[in-house]
């Protein structure tokens, strides 16, 4: 496929988006490598906290299945993005995000071994259903049992 083809495919997959969701998309194109070089430079505790501090916002909470597809659309949007990317970072910006739109959610991490390496993952729940990952992926990581909070691990 063309380059010019390939560009009017993406433009017109943009624009088929909801509105909510083409604005998720461009943010997170934006706030991913900031939210990367901000996880590196302070830490996963100091920079959840200081995202906690924005407040959440006074509005009805998501559907689940809104939580899903804003999940999607930022996991999209770190193949778009210059730099690393990795499934912490997305999380984080996707917590973020929900909590922008009034909308609660966890953020877990799990690990498992793969061989003789330890693996971890990261994915953000509502209700305990996970919103940026498949239940399947999920269930082969043993999570912390509770949350992972800036306070966990004082």
């Amino acid at each position: 496929m063309s380059y010019v083809r390939r560009v009017f495919r993406y433009i017109s997959m943009f624009r088929a988006l909801p509105a909510r969701e083409r604005r998720v998309l461009l943010a997170s194109m934006l706030l991913l490598p900031l939210f990367w070089v901000g996880l590196r430079l302070i830490g996963l505790r100091r920079f959840q906290a200081w995202l906690d501090r924005f407040p959440m916002a006074k509005r009805e909470a998501l559907t689940q299945g809104e939580a899903v597809a804003l999940g999607a659309v930022v996991n999209r949007a770190s193949n778009h993005v210059l730099g690393p990317d990795n499934c912490l970072t997305r999380s984080l910006l996707l917590r973020w995000l929900l909590r922008r739109l009034g909308t609660t959610s966890d953020l877990r991490i799990g690990v498992r071994f793969e061989g003789s390496e330890l693996a971890a993952h990261a994915w953000i729940e509502i209700d305990g259903i996970p919103v940026n990952d498949r239940p399947e992926v999920v269930r082969g990581f043993a999570a912390f049992d509770r949350s992972v909070s800036p306070n966990m691990f004082l």
